[in-house]
């Protein structure tokens, strides 16, 4: 009887992957499918699963439910379709749930303020919290990755004014959210200004084969292009480095020309360094110039000049000098001089007796 039941009876139905089928009497009627996938997913998966075998009893011979050996078989199509399965069910398993996204902080800020003058109408920026699951702890403001002092509060609703805007109140701003026991959440507001150059040198003297070194500084934001041009016969050209002479360095609002070793014939003249941003630009001149290489002698030449002449003029007026005491050239000198002297004085004294 059991050789009977384990083969099918010609004219028989039996469904693979619907566990065992009644081969005996109630044609068609087949026992409730535990390996059947549900309507609603694709039909490329929609597959049913190979049923496993049986397990054998504490027998020699086979259970009673035992099903022929065709429909114990796995067959190919089936493989790909139980991997199928599994891959969409780890999938399925990674990915976040419908309410993750909903944790996630919303924070809602005022559009970007452009800066078109100077100073330009007050300016009030605007973040607020629309929607969180965590507890705030504080909330600031920072510009350029830098806290602003007096903004920390408790608020989820934040504003930052900004009196008399200039460029360099430009930069990007923060507000930042700290929670208890999640991470920061924070918002950018864009504060765009045209650049303005704060710094920069006038000119810059030095000697022929010394070094040279100008520079500009500006404020705003987005942070300028900076470029370099020389006037030649009131034109403006470009920097041609084929000496090698000219090293240029460019950071966000600060550049620098640097030139070695300075010629007398080619380096003198103006330097115009232009800084230009999505707002506007500005640009300043740097006069250069170059002495010889007796430059450094002229001080000295000058003072030993003015040495020389003054010695010259002591010596004239020594010269042409008259003493106080100069004897005539009538007065006999020496002892002749003596007597006539003499006898003046006896004729005077005479004169007195004789009165």
């Amino acid at each position: 009887m059991l050789s009977l039941l384990s083969r099918p009876r010609p004219g028989a139905k039996v469904s693979r992957g619907l566990g065992a089928a009644a081969v005996g009497g109630g044609r068609g009627r087949t026992e409730p499918c535990h390996g059947c996938l549900p309507r609603s997913l694709p039909r490329s998966l929609a597959r049913p699963l190979p049923p496993s075998p049986p397990f054998p009893g504490p027998g020699s011979g086979p259970g009673p439910f035992a099903v022929p050996s065709s429909a114990g078989r796995m067959s190919g199509s089936s493989l790909p379709s139980a991997l199928a399965l599994s891959l969409l069910l780890v999938s399925g398993s990674l990915l976040p749930g419908p309410g993750a996204a909903q944790n996630e902080p919303r924070i809602v800020t005022s559009e970007e303020v452009i800066i078109r003058e100077s100073p330009a109408p007050s300016v009030t920026l605007q973040c607020n919290l629309t929607s969180n699951s965590h507890t705030l702890t504080y909330s600031y403001w920072t510009k350029n990755g830098v806290e602003l002092t007096a903004t920390r509060k408790n608020a989820s609703n934040m504003e930052y004014r900004i009196n008399k805007p200039r460029a360099e109140d430009s930069g990007e701003y923060h507000c930042v959210y700290q929670f208890l026991s999640a991470p920061k959440a924070n918002a950018t507001i864009e504060v765009k200004a045209a650049p303005d150059i704060t710094g920069h040198k006038r000119s810059e003297n030095k000697n022929e084969g010394q070094d040279a070194m100008m520079y500009c500084k500006s404020v705003g934001y987005p942070h300028p292009e900076w470029t370099w041009h020389k006037k030649e016969n009131g034109m403006l050209v470009d920097i041609v480095n084929t000496s090698g002479r000219f090293i240029i360095i460019n950071r966000e609002n600060y550049t620098e020309l640097s030139i070695t070793n300075l010629q007398i014939t080619e380096d003198p003249g103006e330097y115009e360094c232009n800084a230009t941003n999505s707002i506007g630009s500005v640009s300043v001149v740097t006069i250069l110039r170059v002495r010889s290489h007796l430059a450094p002698l002229w001080p000295f030449l000058g003072i030993l000049a003015e040495i020389i002449i003054l010695v010259v003029i002591i010596v004239v007026y020594e010269k042409r000098k008259r003493p106080d005491e100069v004897p005539d050239d009538d007065e006999p000198a020496g002892p002749m001089k003596t007597n006539s002297t003499n006898n003046h004085k006896d004729k005077n004294l005479r004169q007195r007796n004789t009165n």
